[in-house]
């Protein structure tokens, strides 16, 4: 099964690479292949290396996984960052920084327990914000096109918000059944 993660993981990272070369090659930039990029490498593939590896797992607190995970999601789509990082170098720095932070965020998830659960909830809730906040921001990346834009927000909203959602799902019904299975054995 961990070549099996670790094969998906490898997909999604050449999928990144693949959705930002198409991007660089439109003018203006397809800012929705951007956010593909972005979420395959936090979302798609930082988990899947995490659950490929799950002898490499750096121990870190939900805080501060959520926190890096965030300054990079929240910091490359400020728009005056965003252009200056348009150059294949700005774009590689920011692949690196996304799966980065993503395999931070994911090793805290694949911890587990309550905290994991809350954790993917507090992230789903930073997705929206952020997706919304793009989906409506018309003029803000005045390098792509006003509907690829509003695309490449509703991705990061609902897409990315699904991917969280559903993990967030996942561990809580762990938890619940963790705690089920300790109430029959007390009985």
């Amino acid at each position: 099964m961990r070549r099996a993660f670790l094969i998906g993981a490898i997909v999604a990272v050449l999928s990144a690479a693949l959705f930002y070369a198409s991007g660089m090659g439109m003018r203006p930039g397809s800012f929705s292949l951007h956010m593909g990029a972005h979420l395959l490498l936090s979302l798609g593939a930082a988990p899947l290396l995490i659950l490929a590896l799950p002898h490499w797992r750096p121990h870190i607190s939900g805080p501060l996984a959520f926190l890096a995970l965030n300054v990079v999601t929240y910091g490359v789509h400020l728009p005056a960052v965003y252009a200056r990082l348009m150059t294949p170098g700005g774009m590689l720095m920011e692949s690196l920084l996304f799966l980065g932070a993503g395999l931070l965020f994911w090793a805290r998830v694949a911890r587990g327990g309550l905290g994991a659960a809350l954790l993917l909830l507090a992230q789903m809730a930073a997705c929206a914000l952020l997706g919304a906040a793009i989906t409506f921001s018309r003029d803000a990346y005045v390098m792509t096109l006003p509907d690829d834009t509003a695309l490449g927000g509703v991705l990061m909203w609902v897409v990315g918000g699904f991917v969280v959602m559903a993990a967030a799902f996942y561990h809580f019904m762990l938890v619940l059944k963790t705690a089920e299975t300790r109430n029959e054995q007390t009985v």
